[in-house]
Order: C-alpha cells, then sequence, then structure tokens
C-alpha cells in the first residue's frame, strides 16, 4: 500500500511538472496576468476581438490584454491625462517629445523605461543601442530617460526620392541634370512639349524642397520653409537666410511665371489629386514618386543639384529609422508587470519576431493557429524574384487582399510603427523580400546621404512653450511674406527684403533658432 501511494505521488508530480512546463510562457513566467492597452486604429483595421495577436499574446507571453481600441489618440490621450484615468499601456498613440516631456519628465504619467533597458530584460534592444548608440542618444529626454520606445531601423536609406521623366530627357537629347541650372534647362524643355505640360506639378511642399537642397540646405519636411535644416552642420530656418533666400524666392518666382509649377500651386488637395491626373496622361516630368504614371519604368531617380551655393550633392538620409511615439507605460500600471511589458516589447526588437507579428505564424507553425484557418504561405514569383503571401483566408475570400488579413485578422495596429522592421544584423530566417531600390535609387541618391537636424527634439517644457509662442507669430509672418514675393504680389526689392528680416529678427527670430542650436550642440556631445 505505501509502495502503491508512492507511486501515485511520483505519477501526480510529474503530470504536475509537465503541466507547469506546458504553461510556460515566454520569459519563463508561468501565470497568466492582465493589462490593460489603448491602441489607436484606422479604418481598415480589425476589432481586437478578431486580431490574432491579442490572442498570441495571452498564449506565448501570459499576457491578456485589455484593448481599447480609439479612433482619436489626440483626444483620448486628452481625456486619460486630465482624468488620470489610463491603461497601463499607450501603444501607437502617437506620444510625441513634447507629449513625453509634458506627461512623462514634469507630471509623472509616463514611467521611464531606462532600468529595463538591460541585456537581461531586454537582449533585442540591447542589441540595437549597442550598435547604434546614437538611437539611444536621440530618443533620451532632456532628464537622461527614456520614456518612449517605437520602431528601430537602419538609415541607411533617403527620406524622400524624387524622380524625373527618362523618356522626356532622352526626347529633348538632355542628360540627367546635376546642377540647378542644368535643371532649370530641363524644365523649359519639359515645358516645350506642350502648354498643358506642368513639368513640376505638385504642391509647395515638396517638389520646393528638392530645388531647396540646391542651395545647401538640408531639410527633412515638407515644411521645408518653417522647419528647422542645417547649412553647413549649423542649425538655421532657411527664411532668415538673408544671403540666399532672396535667390531662392527668385528661382520660385521665375518657375511659377514660367508655367513650370501650376497655377494652382498653393492649393495643396488640388495639387495632390492634380499631379496624379498630370503622370497619368503624360503631362509631367519631375515628382516625388513614380505612383500614377504610366509606366513608372520610365523614371529615373534625380540627382541631388549642386549650385554655386553648393558645391556637393547631398539629401538628407531618412530620420524615420528611429521613432518613439509607439510604447508607453503609464504610472498607474502595477510595478509587478513592468518587467514582463518590458519583456513583451523586447521580443518585436527581433526581425524573426516582427514579422510573426506582422504576418502570423507560417504555414508550419500549426501550434499558433488559435483561431486561424492557416498560417502564411510565401511563394516566390519568378517573374519578379519576390515573394508573395497569402493565407487561406485570403485565398478563399473571406478577406479581400493579403493586406486587409494583415490588418484586420492579424495584427491591426503592429505594422511598421513597434519593433524593428528591417533586418539590421541581417540574420533573418522566414521568407521575406529585403529592400530594393529601382530606378536608379542606388545609384543616384544613397551616395549623397547626410544627416540633418534630429526629427526627435525633447525641450523642456517652458522652452517648448517659449518655442510655440515664437514660432506661432513667426511662422504666420514668415508663410505671408513668401506667397506674397514669390507669387508676384510683392516685389522683392532691397527695401522689402531689408524689411522683411529686419521684422523676423524684431519677432525674436535670434531667441528662437538659439533653442535649437543649444539643443543640436549638446545631442552632438551626447
Amino acid at each position: 500500500m505505501k509502495k502503491l501511494i508512492c507511486m501515485v505521488l511520483a505519477l501526480m508530480l510529474a503530470l504536475g511538472m509537465s503541466s507547469a512546463l506546458a504553461s510556460t510562457y515566454y520569459g519563463g513566467y508561468d501565470d497568466v496576468i492582465e493589462a490593460s492597452i489603448v491602441v489607436y486604429q484606422r479604418s481598415n483595421q480589425g476589432a481586437a476581438e478578431d486580431i490574432w495577436w491579442w490572442d498570441f499574446c495571452e498564449a506565448y507571453f501570459g499576457i491578456k490584454f485589455n484593448v481599447t481600441q480609439v479612433t482619436s489618440a489626440s483626444d483620448y490621450k486628452s481625456v486619460a491625462f486630465m482624468s488620470g484615468d489610463m491603461p497601463d499601456v499607450f501603444y501607437q498613440m502617437f506620444m510625441d517629445s513634447s507629449a513625453v516631456v509634458e506627461q512623462g519628465v514634469t507630471n509623472g504619467y509616463l514611467i521611464p523605461l531606462d532600468e529595463y533597458i538591460t541585456p537581461e530584460i531586454m537582449p533585442n534592444l540591447s542589441r540595437i543601442f549597442e550598435a547604434h548608440p546614437e538611437y539611444r542618444s536621440l530618443i533620451s529626454a532632456g532628464d537622461g530617460k527614456i520614456y518612449s520606445l517605437g520602431v528601430f531601423q537602419n538609415a541607411e536609406s533617403p527620406l524622400m526620392t524624387f524622380y524625373i521623366n527618362q523618356r522626356w530627357l532622352d526626347e529633348a537629347g538632355l542628360e540627367m541634370p546635376t546642377t540647378l541650372d542644368e535643371f532649370t534647362e530641363v524644365m523649359a524643355a519639359f515645358k516645350a512639349r506642350g502648354e498643358d505640360v506642368v513639368p513640376l506639378t505638385g504642391d509647395l511642399g515638396n517638389q520646393p524642397r528638392f530645388i531647396a537642397n540646391a542651395f545647401g540646405w538640408i531639410t527633412d519636411s515638407a515644411s521645408y520653409l518653417t522647419k528647422i535644416a542645417l547649412k553647413d552642420n549649423v542649425p538655421m530656418f532657411i527664411y532668415a537666410d538673408e544671403e540666399r533666400f532672396p535667390a531662392f524666392m527668385e528661382v520660385m518666382k521665375e518657375y511659377i511665371e514660367l508655367g513650370y509649377f501650376s497655377a494652382d500651386v498653393f492649393d495643396d488637395q488640388y495639387a495632390g489629386n492634380q499631379t496624379a491626373a498630370q503622370k497619368a496622361n503624360d503631362l509631367t516630368g519631375f515628382d516625388q514618386n513614380t505612383s500614377n504614371a504610366i509606366d513608372p519604368n520610365e523614371w529615373t531617380a534625380a540627382i541631388p543639384l549642386t549650385s554655386e551655393w553648393k558645391d556637393t550633392p547631398s539629401i538628407a538620409r531618412s530620420y524615420n529609422a528611429v521613432n518613439c511615439q509607439s510604447f508607453n507605460i503609464s504610472s498607474k500600471c502595477d510595478p509587478a508587470k513592468i518587467e514582463r511589458l518590458m519583456k513583451w516589447v523586447d521580443w518585436l526588437y527581433d526581425y524573426d519576431n516582427y514579422t510573426m507579428s506582422h504576418w502570423g505564424p507560417s504555414v508550419n507553425e500549426t501550434e499558433w493557429l488559435l483561431g486561424l484557418e492557416s498560417g502564411y504561405t510565401a511563394t516566390m514569383d519568378e517573374a519578379t524574384g519576390k515573394y508573395v503571401y497569402s493565407a487561406a483566408e485570403v485565398d478563399n475570400g473571406t478577406y479581400t487582399s493579403w493586406g486587409d488579413y494583415q490588418n484586420r485578422r492579424i495584427q491591426g495596429i503592429i505594422g511598421g510603427y513597434l519593433g524593428l522592421n528591417i533586418d539590421m544584423f541581417g540574420e533573418g530566417t522566414r521568407e521575406y523580400n529585403p529592400p530594393t531600390y529601382l530606378n536608379k535609387v542606388d545609384e543616384n541618391v544613397l551616395p549623397y546621404l547626410v544627416d540633418c537636424y534630429p526629427n526627435i527634439v525633447f525641450f523642456d517644457a517652458d522652452t517648448n512653450t517659449r518655442i510655440s509662442e515664437l514660432a506661432t507669430e513667426i511662422n504666420a509672418y514668415v508663410n505671408e511674406q513668401y506667397v506674397a514675393f514669390i507669387s508676384g504680389e510683392k516685389e522683392m526689392s532691397e527695401e522689402n527684403l531689408a524689411e522683411y528680416f529686419q521684422t523676423i529678427y524684431d519677432l525674436g527670430y535670434e531667441e528662437y533658432v538659439q533653442y535649437y542650436i543649444d539643443y543640436y550642440d549638446a545631442y552632438l556631445g551626447k
């Protein structure tokens, strides 16, 4: 009898161990915790109860997320911070640097994450920071702490590439322009094709940025006019460059008068629609992308221009390599949950893991289907040399496309906003299509990439307030005067220009730009 009891106890112990092993979750946990999370939901994204990712989080990480989806991140954040009714996790809620300073550094509503970014808790992110210490510096607030995480990737890609109609160049007997003068000659040849041709169709936010770059201003934004830029590695706003800005405005004025730009260049929405129509009817020769072109293969990446103001071609590399607006933990979160949540988000900083979160399990990973009809399949398209992805729920018409399946069934919002969305270390094992550059981007653009002013800037709360005050008044004046000058409404006389520049300084420009200069010096020092 005693022997039988011992055998039963041994069997029970073995079964208990087996059960414990079966319920061991990522990170070595053997229990399931609950955590509240709020996510931004776009119109094409599914309801949380339909999305595989949340089931996977419970099954693999032992985290049962209570998900709130919102269609207005700003409205939700405003109410949450004002009321103190915050979730454990803010997920893809666009927590920009000013919000991080206000709600993290100043109010303490977002906790600093630094103590958890260790090789033991977050080996994947720690490895990225070891390889790219500048990434850690970039997302650290003024107090030296990190309150927000997002996407990390390789920065050796252009922020934006501009394309020129190669067929039109060939028919005009012209080479790819490399100087501003040559570019003007090309625009003249393009305009000569017909009265209805608009060589630079588009708005005042993009194509002029390409021209501004020829004057030696490294700018990263469609808001190039009022966004901080670098000139000879010194921060400045291009509208205050007394030497070059008048010359730039003269070029813009000339292009508008000659019809190189549309007469509707000041109307962003019309210009956007017009751009698509012009390209679809072979009536334009230069744009920021090749979409809507009759034959995109006929377009070639434009080489950054030089001029009398700039003797070396250069263009801003992608600031989107780092984004830290996607993951925050609130001060309402139980401290006992934080380490597991940090291990959870660190899992996404491995490329294979990130890919699985984005695509779901493969057809061979049946243990993680969790209600899916199948895993994904990757089939090589011999014509393109790229993988084509599908799954049973796409093939049977439940979802209209692979993208629809991803957005509404697999991951919803994860997308490119959180995790490692490029194989930085070249170790990915899933079938994926590495970045490819068409239309000579690798030849005409990549060799000329340079740093721009950091896109993520953590001014303290008082400085943010003062900058906002100065920017509001200065930008309103600059935008008004810029339009008046380049439209011909106001003459670019010495007297008018002198008054323009003096007014900028009277409005506080020197104080305004000095904040950016000081921040940049400190950033470089880090």
